[in-house]
């Protein structure tokens, strides 16, 4: 379990977030098998290494500004 566990987060909202993270990788590798071979082909492999990295530092980013913005509350407050 991870340090942030149950002390903060209720079971449902936990389970909630894992759900939304599992479909959402699977969206993404679903359209980066398809995707990959034609970037490579088209732009090449540094173009492809740039926007793959600008893509994860983008979800970084979104997932910092999401946690800055519960900092303070408590897990009650963020239910509703």
């Amino acid at each position: 379990m991870s340090a942030s566990g149950h002390f903060f987060m209720s079971a449902d909202i936990r389970g909630i977030g894992t759900g939304f993270a599992t479909s959402v990788s699977r969206v993404g590798a679903g359209i980066g098998t398809f995707l990959m071979p034609l970037s490579m082909d088209g732009p090449g492999a540094s173009l492809t290494t740039v926007i793959a990295t600008g893509v994860t530092f983008a979800g970084a980013g979104l997932s910092q500004w999401r946690l800055q913005r519960r900092k303070g509350r408590a897990a009650a407050g963020i239910t509703h």
